[in-house]
């Protein structure tokens, strides 16, 4: 369940990152639209990455115990 949780969510966050970067480069230009999804976006991908940590967390716990 959580891999394929964890499926759905690496694409998004990916998605997410590169609206995000289009959004605040190119902000003058495309500002209609899409600026108005930037903030909303944002706070997406807050939340998409947060559920990203805490789905992956054993994995975390783990490469950092058994580092030097």
């Amino acid at each position: 369940m959580r891999n394929t949780v964890l499926k759905i969510i690496n694409p998004l966050l990916l998605l997410l990152l590169l609206f995000q970067l289009t959004t605040a480069v190119l902000r003058d230009s495309i500002y209609g639209f899409f600026g108005r999804w930037h903030p909303i976006a944002g706070y997406v991908l807050v939340a998409l990455g947060v559920l990203h940590l805490l789905l992956n967390w054993r994995w975390i716990g783990a490469a950092y115990r058994d580092s030097p």
